[in-house]
């Protein structure tokens, strides 16, 4: 006998109901290329520089200086500082303190640093900054969020933690999240606890392997900073890792960045932007505001 006209309509329904509710098995994490966005930064940072030229001011130069190619004499030089750094005691801080807060396209014075804490416009350290715009413009959330930041340095961890908890409000806007901090005396399996519960973790530490598939959360997104270099058992060559281990993680995670090819990239990119600040505040307002007007005045 044939089914009654109700439950031939039911059928449809109920597979339809079950396509919409049976949970479809989860791919992969997406890798997060941080060369393809890294260029996109480099363009617009070009784009800017060549407006800036066209303004009458000078195009903004970064100049590096290395002498000598020969390996030896890097090694010779390494050395030397190591001497130097034993016998005269180099103060870092000091150092740092000693170049030009304007000038300062590492982001490392005391003035830039106290003015990013404070949520106030100031020159970012690169890779922190790198880190925060692999995250906004990937469109990760992180309004009212759970991160973990693991490494406490000045110049990375300390950074990241402060443009992902603070007010997106400020003048300098922040994540708005809750973050939490890791360092070398946390037990790995009390960092666990932590990670575990957290939306994104960033691994900043300098320990290979440091973030495991069992740490993380089901969809969380991981961004590794962690650069270290370890033997290749395959090819007897040694080679550049992460802190996170990326084959394993990807498989749960929702984003990922990978070494290399991730924050390195955008942290080049970012001390051009830097650079370009740099440059913008050698020039007087008032000298600004006429060149631009000149310009309005010939483009008009």
């Amino acid at each position: 006998m044939a089914a009654p006209r109700a439950a031939r309509l039911l059928r449809p329904a109920l597979s339809a109901w079950r396509s919409l509710h049976v949970t479809a098995a989860r791919n992969e994490a997406v890798v997060i290329s941080g060369k393809k966005l890294a260029q996109q930064i480099r363009q617009e940072a070009r784009q800017e520089v060549e407006q800036w030229v066209a303004l009458g001011n000078k195009r903004p130069h970064l100049s590096v200086v290395l002498v000598g190619e020969n390996p030896a004499s890097h090694s010779y030089v390494l050395n030397k500082t190591k001497a130097a750094a034993d016998v005269e005691h180099i103060d870092e801080r000091r150092v740092c303190n000693a170049v030009a807060p304007d000038k300062d396209v590492d982001g490392f014075h005391v003035i830039n640093v106290g003015r990013m804490c404070l949520d106030q416009c100031s020159m970012l350290p690169a890779t922190p900054w790198g880190v925060w715009e692999i995250i906004k413009r990937t469109g990760i959330p992180t309004l009212g969020k759970n991160v973990v930041v693991a490494g406490r340095s000045k110049n990375v961890g300390m950074p990241i933690a402060m443009l992902l908890h603070t007010d997106g409000r400020h003048e300098r806007p922040g994540g708005d999240a809750t973050v939490t901090i890791s360092h070398r005396y946390t037990p790995k399996e009390q960092l666990k606890k932590h990670t575990i519960l957290a939306d994104i973790v960033v691994s900043a530490a300098g320990i290979p392997n440091l973030i495991t598939a069992d740490m993380i959360k089901e969809g969380a997104a991981v961004i590794d900073v962690g650069i270290n270099r370890v033997h290749d058992p395959i090819t007897a060559k040694p080679k550049l890792v992460g802190d996170v281990a990326f084959e394993e993680v990807k498989k749960k995670a929702s984003y990922i960045t990978p070494v290399p090819g991730g924050v390195g990239p955008m942290t080049v990119a970012m001390l051009m932007k830097n650079t370009i600040i740099a440059a913008k505040k050698l020039v007087k307002p008032e000298e600004r505001e006429v060149k631009a007007k000149q310009f309005a005045a010939a483009t008009s």
